[in-house]
């Protein structure tokens, strides 16, 4: 496999969080699989808070489709530390904001 990709997550008070993503398995239309890890200011790895291994799935569901993310962490405690530091509430929002790109996507 191959490819990564760089992102940010913009906090409430306007700070940059940075991260990677190196995919490891993509089986589309309904599959994906990505090591994720922070990132410095340049984009490079920083491996204080170690990797998390995600894997995604699309299922069709009537008339809709499922999706399913699943994270994976080194240690209960790194999962623990990512929880105090709002993942869920991070991820959450992430996705809330799916059927908006994929309007804004359908209608380019």
């Amino acid at each position: 496999m191959g490819g990564k990709a760089a992102y940010y997550m913009t906090g409430p008070d306007g700070t940059k969080a940075r991260g990677w993503w190196k995919f490891t398995s993509i089986n589309s239309p309904d599959h994906l699989e990505f090591d994720d890890g922070f990132a410095d200011e340049q984009g490079e790895p920083v491996n204080d808070l170690g990797i998390t291994h995600a894997t995604v799935k699309l299922e069709p569901l009537e008339n809709r489709t499922r999706m399913t993310i699943t994270s994976t962490f080194d240690s209960e405690e790194q999962m623990q530390k990512m929880a105090e530091m709002g993942m869920e509430e991070g991820m959450r929002e992430a996705v809330e904001q799916i059927d908006s790109v994929l309007t804004e996507s359908a209608n380019a």
